[in-house]
């Protein structure tokens, strides 16, 4: 490790034991508060690499000052990534690894990139909003979603979770433009432009979105451009059988011409087992973008979509389920479980989560494959070559 990066690492750890110190009793929040994270992982050889330890970390600091009647919000990252061998990290927790879409505005660095050492820091968030009225204006990186499913999220425009990720406190900031109109306290109206640029070119993506509560459901649908190209979406929430239901769609057309369907739709239950709270999310995927089979992964992930950041997994069609236990009102059990339909390949993730004081959180997990790995350079199934991998996090809210 180079003296910058043992630096970088000096400062985080630093930062997190600061943090760590309790408050007083009764002591008021102050205006800056943070979320700090460590992960230490271990990833089993695979046809990517030999495997190894990583370490992650991420230590955030917001602020929300107000200003008469300016609204501002600010969030600001450090990101440092530690692994033994390239490619020892899993997923979400390898900075930068992820294709995404370029912002607009330039709120992101890399201090220290070479040998095992990733350093990067960034305004996740940084805008300004005036409201007025029942108007609300925001300009600048802020949080957007449009999403109706919790786990796929295909109709959802605005950078979408990775829905392998175990940490999702917090959803990316973009960079756009958005007026917000509240009409009654049933309904709202939204207008988000959204510039961007980089490697991927430069592309605008422009809609307006509508969202209404009719007797028990939720309502919604939005229209216009995305990445330049002219697009729809509906979705809707509500309640059948003692289960909620969630379904959302949207009809794009790709750079062709042609006209693209993604959709999901979901049932969500709370059923309490011996006395203890167990809660079921099932759902299930078509995407149009993705591959028809594994033949065509190569092609997926080659694709503008997948380099934008709009796909959430490579498959066509693509079910998730997740089932979280409280097996004590301090510890819960949780298993993940993806399964791409065409290849047959499935992706497990058992965790434990254990509330250790109001403000800290110790999570243990794996990551295990299941399906055909990798044949030379090409893959076989979506999450047939995904390595072993287990970790150990600690967050910290302060």
């Amino acid at each position: 490790m180079t003296r910058g990066a043992r630096r970088a690492a000096q400062v985080l750890l630093g930062a997190f034991l600061v943090a760590a110190v309790p408050r007083p009793a009764g002591a008021q929040p102050g205006p800056l508060s943070g979320y700090a994270l460590n992960v230490a992982g271990a990833s089993a050889s695979s046809v990517f690499g030999p495997g190894g330890l990583s370490d992650f970390q991420r230590l955030r600091l917001m602020l929300g000052p107000a200003l008469g009647p300016l609204r501002f919000e600010a969030a600001y990252e450090h990101l440092l990534l530690y692994q033994q061998h390239a490619g020892t990290a899993f997923g979400a927790l390898a900075p930068g690894a992820a294709p995404a879409s370029g912002d607009w505005l330039r709120l992101d660095w890399t201090l220290e990139q070479g040998g095992s050492v990733l350093w990067r820091h960034r305004f996740d968030r940084l805008d300004v909003a005036l409201p007025l009225g029942r108007f609300e204006a925001r300009v600048g990186r802020q949080a957007i979603s449009w999403a109706t499913t919790l786990l796929l999220t295909p109709a959802d425009p605005f950078a979408p979770f990775d829905p392998s990720d175990p940490f999702r406190e917090y959803r990316s900031g973009v960079d756009a433009a958005r007026l917000q109109y509240f009409p009654s306290p049933f309904g709202q109206l939204d207008l988000v432009v959204r510039p961007e640029g980089g490697a991927n070119g430069h592309t605008v993506t422009a809609a307006a979105r509508g969202r209404v509560t009719v007797a028990s459901w939720d309502l919604s649908g939005w229209a216009g451009v995305v990445h330049g190209e002219a697009a729809a979406a509906a979705g809707a929430t509500g309640t059948a059988a003692g289960a909620a239901l969630r379904l959302e769609a949207e009809v794009r057309r790709d750079t062709a011409g042609a006209a693209v369907v993604r959709a999901a739709a979901g049932a969500y239950r709370r059923w309490s087992v011996l006395g203890r709270d167990l809660y079921v999310v099932l759902e299930y995927q078509h995407d149009g973008f993705g591959a028809s089979g594994a033949g065509a992964l190569a092609s997926v992930i080659l694709s503008a979509p997948y380099r934008r950041g709009e796909l959430q997994v490579l498959g066509r069609d693509v079910a998730a389920g997740q089932l979280t236990y409280q097996l004590h009102p301090l510890l819960s059990g949780e298993l993940l479980t993806l399964w791409d339909l065409r290849d047959g390949s499935l992706l497990f993730a058992p965790a434990a989560s254990l509330s250790a004081s109001n403000n800290v959180t110790v999570r243990a997990s794996a990551f295990l494959a299941v399906g055909p790995g990798a044949s030379g350079a090409r893959l076989a199934s979506e999450f047939g070559s995904v390595p072993r991998f287990g970790y150990l996090s600690v967050s910290l809210f302060f």
